[in-house]
């Protein structure tokens, strides 16, 4: 078996949950900045870990959809963790809590999982470390299949902006190489892309400016 280790990045504040993982899980914890996502389950399963409020929160603000196509872009095994009882404090409608949970499954193939408490939350990190070293390198065809599979992820990252289909998506990742860069693009080099014109570079700076009514289905 390898070594548990999991790294979290330092703006968590959770000691709690860290010194479950540390005492009743034995996992080696290594605190630093990371770029993307709350945690790092070693060797490869980024994990973004939200309270139900703040769930709810990053839907308004527009976090939420920004998170999850920088995770998508970044690892074959992204997991979004939502820790809570319950959405009823939230501070959100609840058929729009369920329209950002299906936008995560459905568009940006990233699995969540619910859990009660920050010891809930501990022994699903035990288990998706331990599920993670019981598959090894041994993934089946997914593997081999891997290119593809995140070209497709950052095409349909791509086309969830409005104006934004197959041909258009295939072109802004052979200029640009990720989605990162396209959202980092300057007005003229999306404009030189063709398909892209005034009034749909309007509406994508929109929808990256965060205005809600792209977030809440």
């Amino acid at each position: 078996m390898t070594p548990k280790v999991i790294e979290v990045d330092c703006r968590e504040n959770v000691d709690d949950l860290l010194g479950v993982l540390k005492e009743r899980y034995d996992f080696d914890i290594v605190v630093k900045q990371l770029k993307i996502g709350d945690y790092l389950i070693h060797p490869d399963t980024l994990v973004e870990r939200k309270t139900t409020r703040d769930f709810a929160v990053s839907i308004l603000d527009g976090r939420l959809f920004n998170q999850a196509y920088k995770l998508a872009e970044q690892t074959e095994y992204p997991i979004i963790i939502i820790e809570g009882e319950s959405f009823a404090d939230a501070g959100l409608p609840i058929h729009n809590i369920k329209g950002a949970l299906i936008s995560l499954a459905q568009t940006f193939r990233i699995p969540f999982l619910r859990t009660r408490n920050h010891e809930d939350t501990a022994w699903h990190f035990n288990q998706l470390q331990l599920q993670r070293d019981r598959i090894g390198s041994n993934r089946g065809v997914r593997r081999s299949y891997k290119p593809k599979r995140l070209e497709n992820q950052k095409k349909a990252v791509l086309k969830i902006l409005p104006g934004i289909g197959e041909k258009t998506a295939s072109v802004l990742l052979k200029r640009f190489g990720s989605v990162a860069d396209v959202v980092a693009a300057r007005k003229e080099e999306l404009l030189a892309i063709p398909g892209i014109g005034e009034k749909t570079l309007a509406k994508i700076n929109s929808v990256l400016r965060d205005e809600h009514d792209f977030y809440i289905v």
